[in-house]
Order: structure tokens, then C-alpha cells, then sequence
């Protein structure tokens, strides 16, 4: 084998792992994309994966700036669905104004059945995971106390705990109402929007410029990764600067 071929394979690996796989294909389907085996080995950094994007792009360039038209939307469906007037809705307006967090889950839904777009999933707080984790972990061990004779190998007793696991998490997915990480403002969750539903909105109205691809895509990872957006950069390395497998 050559060392060019390993190499190769090498990087190919990378790409093997559930959450960076997820993560491509959000990317293709935000994009509307396939990206070939080369092209995945070029894209050693998050700048270079744009360029890749834009050159694959064959949307006509629009000069219309993408995620204000998307900020327009958003700020029509809030005044239509939640009662609220044009000038409560700005940018830097905070989304906990429209989206209490009794009402989140189903106003989330509303907004994005009104949008006719993708919106990014709601996330489950810290205190939620803990706490299943907690719980499964104490059900597990009661269950190896009360049964040693079937939990001896350590098998059963892990089947135990993920089953356990599983279920409250299950029980407790209507606490599953954290905004994400990356859209705290109207105009964050603007630019995610856009992010996600790039192909969809630029087929509308055009696509936009190399730097403004970077910006949705860099809104895209972030918010796919649960980081913020200024931690993801032009020159950091994809995937392995993203720390996800």
C-alpha cells in the first residue's frame, strides 16, 4: 500500500464516526449536495468544505441578503401566529419573549409548520440527562442487588441500565424544551434557519456570495454540535477540530 493510499484511507475514517456522519448529511441535505469521497478528503478545514460547497452550488447569484429575507419571515409568522407587533421583533429581541417555555414545544412546531422550513431541534437541558442517568444507574444496581445470580457477567446488568436509561429519557421528553445553543436571538435563529434550509430559500431567490456560505455553514456546525458559532472558524480542521466521532 502505498503512502498516498494510506493516507487516503486514513482520512476517510474520520468520517466513519455516527456524529460526523449525521453531520454530513445534515450539511447535504441544508445544501442540496453529495459530496464524493474526494471531495471530503480535500475539506480538511471548515473554510475549505464551503469553497467545495460554493463551486457545487448551482444556484444563480442573488444580491438580496439571504438571512434578512429569512429575518422577514420569521418576523411575519411571529406577528401572524403569536399576536406580537413588527417592532417587538428585531434582531437582538431574545426568542424566550415569543416562546415561554410552558408553550415551547408546541409553538415551536407552529412556527415551523408556518415557515414551511426546517427549524433546528429543541435540546434537552443538562438537569434532564443527569438525571436519567442518575435514575438508570440506581435501577441497574438495585436490579444486580436483587438478582446477583443473572447480573454475575455484567452483561444483564448493562442491558439494564440502557433500557432504563432509555425509558426515562423517553418519560421525560416533554422537559425536552432547551433552545439551542446557537439561537438565542431572533436573528440567530434567523441565520440557523437559513443555514438549514440554504438550498430551499436560495432555489427561491438565489444563492449568495463564498463569504455568506461560510457564515451559514459555520451556523450550521455549530448548531449541529451544540458550540457557538465564533468557535467555529474558517481554518478549523473538519472533523477533527469539531470534537465529535
Amino acid at each position: 500500500m502505498t503512502l498516498l493510499r494510506a493516507d487516503r484511507i486514513q482520512r476517510l475514517e474520520l468520517f466513519e464516526g455516527e456524529d460526523t456522519c449525521d453531520l454530513i448529511h445534515v450539511i447535504q441535505d441544508s445544501f442540496g449536495m453529495e459530496f464524493t469521497s474526494d471531495e471530503l478528503i480535500a475539506a480538511e478545514t471548515v473554510g475549505q468544505l464551503s469553497e467545495i460547497i460554493s463551486i457545487k452550488s448551482t444556484h444563480a447569484r442573488s444580491e438580496r441578503c439571504l438571512s434578512a429575507i429569512v429575518f422577514y419571515r420569521l418576523r411575519r409568522a411571529f406577528t401572524e401566529l403569536f399576536q406580537s407587533s413588527r417592532a417587538q421583533v428585531r434582531p437582538d429581541t431574545r426568542l424566550e419573549e415569543f416562546l415561554p417555555w410552558t408553550e415551547r414545544r408546541s409553538r415551536w412546531r407552529r412556527l415551523q409548520g408556518h415557515l414551511g422550513l426546517v427549524l433546528p431541534r429543541l435540546a434537552a437541558p443538562t438537569w434532564l440527562l443527569c438525571s436519567a442517568l442518575v435514575a438508570s444507574v440506581a435501577v441497574a444496581w438495585a436490579y444486580a442487588r436483587r438478582f446477583p445470580h443473572l447480573t454475575a457477567g455484567g452483561l444483564v446488568t448493562g442491558v439494564v441500565w440502557f433500557l432504563a436509561f432509555f425509558l426515562l429519557v423517553r418519560l421525560l421528553s416533554p422537559f425536552v424544551r432547551t433552545l439551542p445553543r446557537a439561537c438565542g436571538t431572533v436573528g440567530e435563529l434567523a441565520k440557523v434557519t437559513l443555514a438549514r434550509n440554504y438550498d430551499r430559500i436560495a432555489t427561491e431567490v438565489g444563492g449568495s456570495s463564498r463569504p455568506e456560505i461560510l457564515s451559514a455553514l459555520r451556523q450550521l456546525i455549530a448548531v449541529e454540535t451544540g458550540r457557538k458559532s465564533e468557535e467555529i472558524l474558517a481554518q478549523t480542521a473538519f472533523p477533527e477540530g469539531l470534537n465529535i466521532h
